[in-house]
């Protein structure tokens, strides 16, 4: 009887401490997994050759670092470590499917992750953790006939109308969902401010009323959201006002 494509894709392998077989996939071959009976830690060894049971090996025992990358559909903020680099993963926000990124040797930064050939790049869910089924939030509607959402983490009633979770904090909204481009924005707000009020001591010297401009603009110039940072608007105004006072004082210098 011929094998089946998974059983052609699959082979068993024993745990080093407990002996019991596993069954394992080709695909991973080096991923460090836990065995289901005494839940220790196991490292997937090669496809033996001859088919029959193979011991695992150990787990990788070296120092994890725990990096930031975004998720390369919905740009939503995600947590891995290098002992998941170039594994499959699923982003819990929009369910894209993708490899995690490696870290550059040099840089210690992230790669771009790509998503898994033939996963649509869009849409998008409305909704943070629209994608997760029942760890979602949920719509209640209460005896009265009013709806709210009830949270998934702290199972918090919160209006239908809200972002986040007033208990606990969690994302219900994509706008309220930490994202990559959300973190370089609120970045540049918050230096826009510092260097506007460097630039209002330093109004004469014009400089950092330029650079303060130029990054409160940066952080407010986003097409992709309807809200605007605070932060980058003050910096902005400070930039301006700077150049403002900044130029006043020259003319009457060189007058």
């Amino acid at each position: 009887m011929p094998e089946t494509r998974e059983q052609a894709e699959s082979f068993t392998i024993l745990c080093r401490r407990c002996d019991r077989p596993i069954i394992a996939r080709a695909a991973w071959v080096g991923w460090e997994v836990q065995c289901p009976h005494c839940f220790s830690i196991l490292r997937v060894p090669e496809v033996p050759a001859d088919g029959r049971p193979v011991q695992a090996d150990a787990p990788n025992l070296s120092a994890r670092l725990c990096f930031n990358f975004a998720c390369p559909r919905c740009d939503c903020l995600l947590e891995s470590h290098t002992g998941m680099c170039g594994q499959l993963a699923i982003c819990p926000t929009c369910a894209a499917r993708f490899n995690v990124p490696y870290l550059r040797g040099k840089s210690g930064r992230p790669d771009k992750a790509v998503l898994i050939e033939g996963e649509a790049g869009y849409p998008t869910p409305v909704h943070a953790y629209g994608a997760s089924g029942h760890r979602a939030p949920q719509i209640i509607r209460r005896d009265d006939g009013t709806s709210v959402i009830e949270c998934p983490r702290c199972n918090a009633h919160n209006p239908i109308d809200a972002d986040t979770c007033g208990a606990c904090g969690a994302p219900f909204t994509m706008e309220a969902a930490a994202t990559v481009g959300k973190m370089y924005r609120d970045r540049r707000a918050s230096s826009s401010v510092t260097l506007g009020v460097v630039a209002l001591i330093l109004f004469f010297t014009i400089i950092p009323g330029l650079l303060a401009t130029w990054q409160g603009l940066r952080s407010v110039m986003n097409t992709e959201s309807s809200r605007r940072p605070v932060l980058g608007f003050i910096g902005l105004g400070m930039g301006v006002l700077s150049l403002a006072g900044g130029i006043a004082y020259w003319y009457w210098q060189l007058k």
